[in-house]
């Protein structure tokens, strides 16, 4: 059964596309994950009792998950959309009790991030050779991941105008609309150069967005997927990891700046991340580093 069917996960679908600003990839996870959780309501419960639900409805709802087979990463997923989702409905008066509170988060081994290593970044970013158009905006691509940190979602959405190259500065809107500025390096500012000149008025869209959709379509910016299959081909020419991704290039960028000293509250404002327990993870990607702390730092070490 469609989201669009019921009201109050229309309601929220809007809020986190229109509010947040989610990008169309969160969107339609949550979408999927709170039709399956409505379906399965329905079918055991009935619709009139939807919104008179206790908890212990949606325990039965992971437990059936679990059933099927699902990792429990996928249900620590399904269970944070429905919490996302009775939250928005409390908030909204759409319910009287958030019932998805009481439901403990199925714990997970969280897996650590895939990077590259230096020698293999550097192999990546020597790849696009050339000075056609395509080849000079697959190079910025590279370079702007590894530069910035930035995902997908905000590297498709930079606006010329977001440009300050006397300042080799990039500003981004991020997840939840939240601005910050990314710095760019020598290596990103003269691929962004090299880039410009190419892309005259009669290329760029009337949006102004700095990476055209290569087929026009409704938002007037590269896709997502163009830009995931773009770094994908060259990713698979420097590593055998098939779990390497466009996001790969973020962890790399972090893990890279982490390991060469800088400030770990400095690389989680530089990666937009709300949280700073969302950056510690790196700190678990660098056994060297913390093996010459070790020896440094504790009385028994040597």
């Amino acid at each position: 059964m469609k989201s669009n069917n019921h009201s109050f996960i229309t309601s929220f679908l809007n809020y986190i596309k229109n509010v947040r600003q989610y990008s169309s990839h969160t969107i339609r996870s949550y979408s999927h994950d709170l039709d399956d959780y409505y379906s399965y309501c329905i079918n055991n419960y009935g619709e009139k009792e939807f919104v008179n639900l206790d908890h212990t409805a949606i325990q039965s709802y992971l437990q059936y998950l679990s059933k099927r087979g699902l990792s429990a990463k996928t249900l620590a997923r399904r269970l944070a959309s429905i919490k996302s989702l009775y939250k928005y409905m409390l908030i909204n008066n759409m319910i009287r009790t958030n019932i998805a509170k009481f439901v403990k988060t199925p714990k997970t081994n969280r897996e650590l991030p895939h990077y590259l290593s230096l020698k293999e970044a550097k192999d990546i970013l020597s790849l696009p050779i050339g000075n056609d158009k395509e080849i000079l905006r697959d190079r910025l691509i590279l370079e702007l991941f590894y530069a910035t940190g930035v995902r997908i979602s905000e590297l498709i959405k930079i606006h010329l105008k977001d440009i300050r190259l006397e300042e080799n500065l990039i500003h981004i809107l991020g997840k939840g609309n939240r601005e910050r500025i990314v710095i760019i390096g020598s290596e990103a500012k003269t691929a962004l150069l090299n880039y410009l000149e190419i892309l005259n008025e009669n290329n760029a869209n009337d949006q102004g967005f700095l990476f055209p959709p290569i087929r026009k379509n409704k938002n007037n910016t590269i896709s997502p997927k163009t830009v995931f299959n773009i770094v994908k081909k060259y990713l698979k020419i420097v590593s055998d990891d098939e779990k390497l991704s466009p996001h790969s290039l973020r962890h790399t960028f972090a893990t890279h700046m982490l390991n060469n000293g800088a400030d770990l509250m400095a690389i989680k404002d530089m990666l937009g991340h709300n949280s700073l327990s969302s950056t510690q993870i790196y700190t678990h990607l660098q056994p060297e580093k913390l093996k010459k702390v070790y020896q440094q730092a504790h009385p028994h070490a040597k």
